[in-house]
């Protein structure tokens, strides 16, 4: 059985391209508290990974919860 941690902070960007879900997760970020998680559902490929590369290097803890063949849900919340 997979846990997920629930939060109220979810964002579906799915169906959009990058920058555009990078700067969306950003600006969504920016309005959490430290101990506040998001949670982000996008499309596999270059999406998937200028959003976690570059949450990464802003300082932020990316974990993957699913993968399949279409889309990826990330957690990010501070380090």
């Amino acid at each position: 059985m997979e846990k997920y941690i629930l939060s109220e902070h979810y964002l579906d960007l799915r169906g959009f391209e990058c920058p555009v879900n990078f700067v969306k997760c950003c600006i969504a970020l920016e309005n959490l508290s430290s101990n506040e998680v998001l949670n982000v559902d996008l499309d596999l490929g270059e999406s998937k990974d200028t959003v976690i590369h570059g949450l990464q290097e802003k300082g932020y803890k990316v974990n993957i919860l699913k993968k399949d063949s279409k889309m990826i849900s990330l957690m990010i919340s501070s380090e």
